[in-house]
């Protein structure tokens, strides 16, 4: 082989070899990325399923409170717990919401830094690169619109899975109502009716044991008020 091929080939190589070299960090940052997005969309996921199982809990749970002596200071735990735990939730997605940025913004410094890295070793090979042409910004700006079109499009799927989960949750507490909820709350309503039925007949037999001159028995006490469905968070 000619010297001057041989020359070629190898000062092809170097380049090749130092361009690998500077886009190597970059790739495997994005590897790194794109792995550390898929588990977020999976933590996301189990985040949703979370909230769903959160919301079946408290409907069975303010079931029972129905069948106990003091319904309003149950349901009042029970709703405190699910606040509690929906704040938790929500947290989790915050989280991973600034992981996200946090990448993007690491991956946007990398890039630049990386073509910084090019453009010295051009120099330093006694070639003189031309400033950025109309083509590379066009491309960077397309690359930035590019992102912003996915975090719209992360954002807007998020808030359709809080409202697929906000859904489903409305249809489960439709459907467990009848036969939980709203079974156990008549339950609870008749035993205030005959409550408040004995208390009136109690009271009548006072008014006539006054009225015949007779020491009238004491007076019941009231029933409590029946909790409000609507007091539900």
């Amino acid at each position: 082989m000619p010297s001057f091929q041989r020359f070629f080939f190898a000062t092809a190589l170097a380049l090749a070899s130092t361009l690998a070299v500077a886009q190597s960090p970059l790739a495997a940052s994005r590897a790194a990325a794109d792995a550390a997005q898929a588990e977020r969309r999976a933590e996301r996921d189990q985040i949703q399923r979370d909230r769903r199982a959160l919301e079946a809990r408290r409907i069975k749970e303010e079931a029972v409170c129905y069948q106990r002596f003091s319904v309003e200071d149950c349901l009042i735990g029970v709703r405190a717990q699910v606040r509690d735990q929906e704040s938790a939730l929500r947290q989790r997605e915050v989280a991973l919401n600034d992981a996200d940025r946090r990448e993007k913004a690491a991956l946007r410094v990398q890039s630049i830094e990386q073509k910084q890295q090019e453009q010295r070793e051009k120099l330093e090979a006694g070639e003189r690169p031309a400033p950025m042409q109309a083509a590379s910004r066009a491309q960077a700006q397309a690359q930035g619109r590019a992102e912003r079109e996915h975090d719209a499009q992360q954002r807007a799927a998020q808030q359709h899975s809080r409202e697929q989960s906000h859904d489903a949750a409305k249809a489960e507490r439709a459907a467990a109502q009848p036969g939980q909820i709203s079974e156990a709350r008549a339950r609870y309503e008749a035993k205030q009716k005959a409550a408040q039925e004995r208390r009136e007949k109690h009271e009548k037999a006072r008014a006539d044991a006054e009225a015949q001159g007779r020491k009238p028995a004491a007076a019941l006490p009231p029933p409590p008020p029946v909790p409000s469905a609507s007091a539900a968070p």
